[in-house]
């Protein structure tokens, strides 16, 4: 699964990321990619949010800082109930929007193991046509499709009409099945644009897809999850 979690704060702008957990539980989703993480509120001893989430739904998590926020550090987080091994993280070209970041992670789960790559990218134009270009170069989606199959994930704030878009699906299939597939993922409550992706290298089936709008999706953010059921060749 794949889901902006507008940093917990929902479409009433009340922070609560137990809001995020129960969507999380209720998905049934064992791997999950999140976007706009605020990694904690209150003391640095205690836990942060994204920690407690991840217990709280039973996943491992891996957070990857892209700036400091009003309440402490901010970025992006996987969760997973396979194990996760880190394969590199770092920032995304930028000129005048905020700082993004790229995490590319293998998971163990069984007998499959599979790289994911979970991103952010400019809500500009031009720096998003930057971003995504390295995101396809060798530090990172060809290098990752190279040794494992790889699901590519998260925020692109594109279109499936944009330039980047095209970039992505000229190597990779679009989970929901391409350009005029109707499930829009923003904002929660009219969900009319499609800006939340997943792609998949060839090797990897589609067994089916949703967008989870039920009525606590459409309040816990102002995106809603992307979840799809792989299937992984083990031949």
């Amino acid at each position: 699964m794949t889901y902006n979690v507008h940093g917990f704060v929902g479409t009433d702008w009340v922070y609560d990321p137990e809001r995020t957990a129960r969507v999380i539980a209720a998905s049934g989703a064992e791997i999950v990619a999140l976007q706009e993480v605020d990694f904690g509120r209150g003391a640095r001893v205690e836990p942060s949010a994204v920690e407690r989430l991840a217990l709280r739904v039973g996943m491992k998590c891996h957070f990857t800082y892209t700036r400091d926020g009003k309440n402490g550090h901010f970025g992006n987080a996987v969760l997973s109930k396979h194990d996760l091994h880190l394969v590199a993280e770092g920032p995304l070209p930028r000129r005048r929007d905020e700082a993004r970041a790229v995490q590319l992670l293998k998971v163990a789960a069984d007998d499959v193991s599979f790289h994911l790559i979970n991103t952010h990218l400019s809500v500009i134009g031009r720096e998003r046509k930057l971003q995504v270009q390295a995101l396809l170069g060798a530090e990172w989606s060809t290098k990752a499709g190279a040794e494992l199959p790889l699901v590519v994930c998260g925020d692109f704030n594109a279109s499936p009409f944009s330039s980047v878009y095209r970039k992505l699906s000229r190597s990779m299939h679009d989970v929901q099945g391409g350009v005029f597939a109707s499930r829009g993922t923003w904002p929660s409550r009219f969900p009319f644009w499609r800006i939340d992706h997943m792609f998949v290298t060839p090797s990897i089936a589609v067994r089916s897809f949703r967008v989870l709008d039920r009525e606590g999706a459409r309040t816990a953010s102002d995106h809603l999850p992307l979840l799809a059921e792989l299937v992984f060749d083990t031949s």
